[in-house]
């Protein structure tokens, strides 16, 4: 009977082993995708439109330039140096467009 317990207490033990090995494991070639950091995703960097370098022209890093956007109108932004050149950052960004909504169905 001891034999019979010690078999079984044997058994338990492997199992939950095996269980705790298994959910510490990696998958095949150690490659985990790190957590995102805050604000980051897998997009790459917008590109600042060609207008942006325009209104740079002649301009240097820091200069204060007024900008007009498809929905804001006129904003102020900053000439940045970049590796494409000075461009003009928006001092506050416009958000993302709004979102679009389905065509309701005509009134009749």
């Amino acid at each position: 009977m001891k034999t019979l317990l010690s078999v079984a207490r044997a058994s338990i033990f492997m199992a939950a082993l095996a269980a705790s090995l298994s959910a510490h494991a990696q998958p095949p070639g150690g490659d985990q995708k790190k957590p995102p950091e805050a604000g980051k995703d897998d997009r790459p960097p917008r590109e600042p439109p060609p207008q942006a370098y325009e209104d740079c022209k002649g301009k240097k890093e820091g200069a204060v330039v007024q900008i007009t956007t498809p929905r804001e109108g006129k904003i102020a932004a900053t000439c940045t140096n970049s590796a494409k050149g000075l461009f003009a950052r928006p001092e506050h960004p416009p958000g993302p467009p709004p979102a679009r909504e389905e065509a309701a169905p005509p009134k009749k």
